[in-house]
């Protein structure tokens, strides 16, 4: 029940961020002209137009670069945060993990442009590439605040390592993929909006940077409206999924 409260306490704040964007967008509206910085009841205004079939397949599109890069991503950077921890060579695997973090997306992006050419590869690869090393330094570090006491309990009762690392270790993943996952996939969206700005004929990120070369910002606005609110309804769904199948471990992590 308390992560319940938690819950939609989080959406509240979420809620409160969005409205507090649109008023600091419509006040910025106020000192430019519409064809520069249109205000966003403009934009509600003309929902109709802007809403096509061809915006809905590409925000399709989108969407299942995102899910599918993030997927691999979070996987692959979970598993390397977790044994890096478990092995004790988090140090070292987090100085090669910065490396690939500090990579410039843009260039990224043209090298697997000529490698993969246009298409889903190139956002889906940038997004393995530069989230999977976030999510496992950001799990590799969490861990190293794993209750001690607990594991020495575990031991006392006449139990083995791999009983410490089922009861101690893996719940207290629980509370850091909670993290990684919001993280991670606002992280992945913004990735795939620049993957596919710079290499794609699909997408959202594409849909912009056509918007951009025919300066038509009615639709750059509206379309980072839109990314928006994707990212406020990623945050529910895996907020939502925590709280729904993970309580118990959330409720043991606060209460240690």
């Amino acid at each position: 029940m308390k992560h319940i409260k938690i819950f939609f306490s989080t959406i509240k704040e979420n809620l409160i961020a969005f409205f507090a964007f649109l008023i600091i967008w419509q006040i910025s509206s106020l000192f430019f002209q519409d064809f520069i910085v249109p205000s966003p009841i403009l934009i509600f205004n003309n929902f109709e137009t802007l809403i096509t079939d061809s915006l809905l397949n590409n925000l399709e599109i989108t969407i299942f670069r995102i899910l599918t890069g993030f997927s691999i991503a979070f996987i692959i950077g979970s598993i390397i945060g977790f044994l890096s921890n478990l092995f004790r060579i988090r140090e070292s695997v987090n100085t090669v993990l910065i490396l690939f973090q500090v990579l410039p997306g843009t260039v990224l992006g043209i090298i697997y442009l000529l490698i993969f050419g246009q298409g889903n590869a190139v956002p889906v690869a940038m997004i393995i590439t530069l989230t999977t090393p976030l999510i496992a330094i950001n799990t590799g570090n969490s861990l190293l605040n794993i209750n001690q006491e607990l594991e020495d309990v575990v031991y006392s009762l006449g139990g083995t390592y791999w009983d410490a690392i089922r009861s101690v270790h893996l719940p207290a993943l629980v509370p850091v993929l909670r993290s990684n996952g919001t993280l991670g996939l606002g992280f992945a969206l913004k990735i795939v909006i620049l993957g596919e700005f710079i290499a794609s004929e699909t997408g959202l990120g594409y849909l912009l940077n056509v918007s951009k070369i025919y300066f038509n910002m009615r639709s750059v606005f509206f379309y980072l409206l839109l990314i928006i609110i994707i990212m406020l309804i990623f945050q529910i769904i895996i907020n939502l999924i925590f709280v729904i199948f993970f309580e118990k471990y959330l409720f043991q992590t606060n209460i240690q």
